[in-house]
């Protein structure tokens, strides 16, 4: 049975009501805290009436004292097993109790249950019974968030909020909803069980836990909150509290973080806006390629920075960078909260070999498959897809790009991210073939079709041809690989292509063009560079934490640092003798010096 959340105009009315009421004194500062809220669970020390949460091994009946319905039916946490040797569930309630919201206005916001394998619910079976929650540490806060459920239908509860002063605020008309079914959920899905027979009911949307707001008053929210006392007031169903979170009262308030603007492929400006009423000395900045949220405690990337902008340097390519700030005031919370994240995501930029693609994502990172039309001398003119992720050769469970070629008319480019060959002695390889189109079996190539694999030494505006396929030379449907020794290219931004045209004439055959393992990497060396000495990167210390130096800078043209992806992440010209990476995150990377001389030398080094 499903019941339906009863409106009661008095909600609006007051929470109105209680907005306003802030207005005077903390006005701005309670409209930041709602833009960048600081989240804190409160942790309830005594005041649960019922255990309502199976969890562990053995009946339900044994671990819970009571149902949430009234009619047998209590939660069920994700370690429970009827037997040790029942299979693990898939829902339920978090072993560890931790709920995290999914309110879409509470971003972060999460709720700390009591402990599954003892009273964890406040429940209120009749109308009048009452409890009162008491924290384990007493919190100032702008709003008071409530975990809640009703079983076996709708109900409505008043809240008490006990300050350590001896005063309160009262909460009234608080409507919970039935546990299967109703809106402004926290979690869905836990999934039920019967304590007089143990089966399970399990569900991808029911039963549910909803959270409730309590907004403070701006002449209470300074002061320490001691318990709630909770009342049932009507209603058929059977109330359940199981947690309060807080938002938490600051006097320094989270700055609200703008858009990122002037993104390249290294660098990104980023800037943020506080109340005037915040008495801000300086901000921090954090930032990470995980959205994660840095913790009150992380470490920042940059500290104590004045103004209200910054851009951010030595940045990876085509990476999709998150970022936090917070105020340091003088008032007495002397650091807000982090502010919500934003995200932006870097440009692509030139990548020095080795590199390969193995078309695992398709196209690849940065690779462009929507150009069409064209050919080697106009580049390309349209954006049309013809260019296809499929398994190498229509045999093998190896994904690969292909090109069906078939009817008349169509032209196809594969174009590759940037590369840096500025440092010379490279060669680009890489595996084709072709299969008739639905099997694996060899086809032919129709008289004006062609696949051309092309270079270009300006980023894609003009390219050179290095290989063409047509009926007088198709390949085989059986691997093949490609090289090509790049010697003669050294251009710091170097693009490759593949073309692919069925020409004016439909002949009838229907065929896939395949390519996989696409590699740009160090040439082999020849004789006399075998002969000749060698110079070697040496750097330390190897593990180093913020600063890494260079033994012997004499020949030293340059120096390139990328990571394990081969994008670069750092390029200083000239004889440095020391390279700053403190803005690097702990990895492998690997730093290559290009010598004089033209030769180069790479080395890892591993950031603590």
């Amino acid at each position: 049975m499903v019941f339906f959340l009863i409106y009661h105009p008095n909600v609006n009315k007051m929470t109105i009501n209680l907005f306003f009421r802030a207005l005077p004194a903390i006005a701005l500062l309670s409209a930041s805290a709602m833009v960048a809220q600081n989240f804190q669970k409160m942790p309830i020390t005594s005041g649960f009436t019922a255990d309502v949460i199976a969890n562990g091994v053995g009946s339900s009946s044994i671990s819970t004292t009571t149902d949430v319905d009234g009619v047998s039916f209590a939660f069920v946490a994700r370690d429970y097993k009827l037997t040790s040797t029942s299979s693990a569930l898939t829902y339920g309630i978090p072993a560890d109790g931790i709920i995290n919201s999914v309110v879409a206005s509470t971003p972060g916001l999460s709720f700390q249950l009591g402990n599954l394998s003892g009273n964890n619910s406040l429940k209120l079976s009749a109308t009048g019974d009452n409890g009162t929650l008491v924290f384990t540490n007493p919190s100032a806060a702008f709003k008071l968030y409530m975990l809640a459920t009703s079983g076996s239908g709708t109900s409505i509860v008043g809240a008490t909020v006990n300050f350590t002063d001896n005063t309160t605020q009262t909460f009234s008309n608080i409507n919970l909803s039935d546990w299967y079914g109703g809106t402004n959920f926290a979690i869905q899905g836990i999934g039920r069980i019967n304590r007089n027979n143990d089966v399970l009911d399990p569900s991808s949307t029911n039963p549910r836990l909803y959270q409730a707001v309590l907004n403070i008053d701006a002449a209470n929210q300074t002061k320490l909150i001691q318990s709630v006392t909770v009342t049932k007031s009507s209603g058929v169903g059977i109330p359940n509290v199981f947690a309060f979170s807080a938002d938490a009262y600051t006097d320094c308030a989270a700055p609200t973080t703008d858009a990122a603007t002037g993104i390249t492929a290294n660098t990104a400006q980023i800037s943020w806006t506080v109340p005037a009423s915040n008495q801000t000395t300086s901000y921090d900045i954090y930032y990470s390629t995980s959205p994660t949220v840095p913790a009150n405690n992380a470490n920042p990337n940059h500290s104590n920075v004045t103004g209200t902008s910054y851009t951010l340097n030595n940045l990876a390519p085509s990476t999709t960078h998150y970022y936090w700030v917070r105020a340091n005031c003088s008032t007495a919370t002397s650091k807000s909260a982090w502010s919500l994240v934003k995200s932006f995501t870097t440009l692509c930029g030139t990548i020095v070999p080795s590199y390969t693609n193995s078309f695992s994502p398709f196209p690849g990172n940065c690779w462009t498959s929507a150009l069409s039309g064209g050919d080697p001398d106009t580049g390309p003119t349209g954006t049309s897809n013809y260019w296809y992720v499929n398994d190498f050769l229509n045999g093998s469970l190896n994904p690969s790009a292909r090109m069906n070629l078939y009817g008349s008319s169509k032209a196809g480019w594969l174009k590759t991210v940037a590369f840096n060959l500025s440092a010379g002695g490279y060669k680009v390889k890489f595996n084709y073939g072709v299969t008739e189109y639905y099997g694996t079996n060899s086809s032919g190539m129709d008289s004006d079709d062609v696949v051309h694999f092309l270079v270009s030494n300006d980023g894609g505006t003009t390219w050179m041809i290095l290989q063409t396929w047509d009926a007088n030379n198709a390949p085989s449907n059986t691997s093949n690989e490609y090289t090509f020794d790049l010697a003669n290219f050294v251009s710091a931004n170097t693009v490759f292509a593949f073309y692919g045209s069925t020409g004016s004439q439909n002949e009838d055959l229907d065929y896939n063009f395949y390519v996989d393992d696409f590699t740009v990497e160090p040439a082999q060396l020849s004789t006399s560079e075998v002969n000749a000495p060698v110079k070697k990167a040496v750097v330390h210390p190897n593990p180093f934490k913020d600063v890494l130096y260079i033994s012997d800078t004499r020949d030293i043209k340059s120096v390139t640092v990328t990571d394990t992806s081969g994008r670069t992440v750092k390029t200083v010209e000239g004889s440095v003798k020391e390279l700053d990476l403190s803005r690097l995150n702990s990895g492998l990377y690997f730093v290559t010096l290009y010598f004089k001389d033209g030769s180069h030398s790479t080395v890892k080094a591993i950031k603590k």
